[in-house]
């Protein structure tokens, strides 16, 4: 019975594998089916994002679940050994010989039973088990290679439908973070440009940081949020950066370029560039001038002829620069304008070089300036004291270089003039370089302002549309958009972006001479304290802007009246406060068809 069993068990192991591949064809095709199924709702719904990492697992863990499946299946559902001989009795054509002699093999003393046994294990030894169950590929197999046709079909054609819209937010939160991304990577590039130039303007950048009660932290995620903020800074930065171009240092510098504007060529000589150089305001150039000068003097390069036009022309320039330290014209001039006589303007524009307080007690007792007039000529006064200061400082530098100045060079008077004047020089240029600088950081926080404004409108390159399509509102809500019926806050989709900001301040106006488009009763006197020429061509303008208002029918019929009235009673008292040599005569109070207007009772 050895034969027989042998030939049993290696038929069960061949009928055993064959019964796997049939069943694994089955769990395949149940795999495949479900990722079919996975792929359309993936493709329907848009959950690409959700799926995409976990294809690859998917497909693997599928596969093997459908071996282990196919494995289990099959060895659950294995052949006992009688069945599997009476399987291949009849595969092999044994009659039934195998499974005969495997029952009765119990019964082997009998005569027959032995008959038998030995028939079967003759049979067994001549059965060839390969060709009676050979390996074979299971009916089955086209389905699974059909459904996978169908999988790789619908996986490289199905368009993505995301009835959910998923994958739709997805990709604008992804372009939102990208631009969050480009966004505060513009900002800091920004921020660091504006730190190089502000410290080279010497501007401390915590001086120009709002109220921290003032400040809102913007959204992290919000590219409008962070543009609103570092404009809101950069609004800043930039009303801090024009207060100080109209401060102090940048009145010095002004005052100091128009005064070195007045020097003349202190004839010819080597210090013909440096004059030049000196008048342009080029303190930088003056100065490489000057270290020309020493250098050629320390070397003995300069001829006696030379060495004499020195001198010559430092004492002319220590002239100039003496006077042009003695000189206020300019503010005498102001406090002209401002209602001073030429005498008392120039005394008193002389003793605010020495004394400020002087020209404060002055400007007191003017009742027609307004406090910032008041403050412009302080300032003023301010300037032109500190450019006197420097010129004096330079021309006493020159005359020293000039008194100590021989035909074998210069002595040590003259040496120590010459550094004076290096170090008067080396202090405009930083002056001047600080003014530079200053005007560069404040050109460059206006274009970022710029730049942002046009992001903020919309027309930012790379970045999303700040306006919307239009799309109807509710009439009855009030909101930011721009589309009809609602009431729209926000700004019309055909606006051209501008510069923004968000500080918001009444502009200061002036009457230009237009027709008046608007007025109202007040009452009381409307001049207080000492008449001008200016008040009187004033009222004198004003007075026919109206009488031509009036003819041209743009005042209303009910406050002509009140117009004639007004404007007579400024003729009046102009009339009644202006000199008895002045030959002017006054403004007319109204048109000269109109008579003066009566009170209305």
């Amino acid at each position: 019975m050895n034969e027989v069993h042998r030939v049993v068990r290696l038929a069960s192991w061949r009928l055993l594998i064959v019964d796997f591949f049939r069943t694994f064809a089955v769990t395949l095709t149940a795999t495949l089916v479900a990722a079919l199924i996975t792929r359309v709702v993936e493709r329907i719904f848009g959950l690409g994002d959700t799926f995409a990492p976990l294809w690859a697992q998917i497909a693997v863990g599928g596969v093997a679940g459908a071996v282990v499946v196919a494995a289990l299946w099959t060895v659950l559902r294995r052949r006992r050994s009688l069945a599997v001989a009476r399987e291949l009795d009849e595969r092999a054509g044994l009659r039934e010989s195998l499974s005969t002699a495997m029952c009765v093999e119990k019964f082997h003393d009998d005569p027959w039973s032995k008959v038998v046994i030995e028939t079967a294990r003759q049979r067994a030894t001549t059965v060839k088990v390969g060709q009676a169950i050979p390996f074979e590929a299971p009916r089955f197999w086209p389905v699974p290679l059909a459904t996978a046709v169908a999988l790789a079909l619908v996986w490289v054609t199905l368009p993505n439908f995301d009835v959910l819209k998923i994958t739709a937010k997805r990709v604008a939160q992804d372009k939102k973070q990208q631009e969050v991304l480009a966004v505060k990577s513009e900002t800091m590039a920004n921020q660091e440009k504006m730190k190089e130039l502000l410290a080279k303007a010497k501007v401390d950048l915590g001086e120009t940081t709002d109220n921290p009660a003032d400040n809102q932290k913007p959204e992290a995620n919000d590219p409008d949020a962070i543009r609103r903020a570092e404009v809101k800074q950069l609004t800043g930065l930039k009303d801090k950066l024009e207060s100080l171009k109209e401060g102090d240092k940048a009145a010095q510098a002004e005052a100091l370029k128009q005064t070195m504007r007045q020097l003349k060529q202190p004839g010819d000589g080597p210090l013909d560039e440096f004059s030049r150089s000196l008048a342009r305001g080029d303190f930088n150039k003056a100065q490489e001038k000057l270290d020309e000068l020493t250098k050629a003097m320390a070397d003995n390069s300069l001829s006696p002829e030379q060495m004499e036009q020195t001198k010559k022309q430092l004492d002319n320039l220590s002239k100039q620069l003496e006077k042009l330290g003695q000189d206020q014209q300019e503010l005498a001039k102001k406090l002209e304008q401002a209602g001073l006589d030429k005498k008392s303007a120039a005394e008193t524009a002389k003793k605010a070089a020495l004394d400020p307080e002087a020209l404060k007690k002055a400007l007191e007792q003017m009742k027609n300036l307004t406090e910032e007039q008041k403050q412009q000529l302080m300032e003023m006064a301010k300037a032109a004291k500190e450019c006197n200061s420097k010129c004096n400082g330079m021309g006493e530098a020159m005359s020293k270089m000039a008194q100590g100045m021989s035909q074998s060079g210069l002595q040590q008077e003259g040496m120590e003039g010459m550094e004076e004047l290096a170090l008067e020089l080396s202090e405009l240029e930083m002056l001047e370089s600080d003014m530079a600088s200053l005007d560069a950081a404040l050109d460059e926080a206006k274009v970022q302002l710029a730049e942002l404004g046009k992001c903020l409108g919309g027309e930012c390159e790379g970045m999303g549309e700040g306006l919307g399509q239009w799309k109807p509102g509710a009439s009855n809500k009030m909101g930011n958009g721009s589309g009809g019926p609602g009431k729209g806050n926000g700004p019309s989709p055909d606006a051209e972006a501008v510069d923004f900001t968000l500080e918001k301040k009444k502009a200061e106006t002036k009457n230009a001479g237009g027709p008046i488009i608007g007025t109202r009763l007040v009452y009381g006197e409307q001049v207080k304290g000492e008449s001008t020429a200016e008040f009187a061509d004033a009222v004198e303008a004003g007075a026919q802007n109206a009488a031509e208002a009036i003819e041209n029918k743009q005042v209303p019929r009910e406050y002509q009246e009140a117009v004639k009235r007004y404007f007579g009673t400024l003729g009046e008292k102009v009339k009644a406060d202006r000199p008895p040599a002045a030959t002017t005569p006054p403004a007319s109070p109204a048109t000269p068809a109109t008579p003066p207007a009566t009170p209305a009772k």
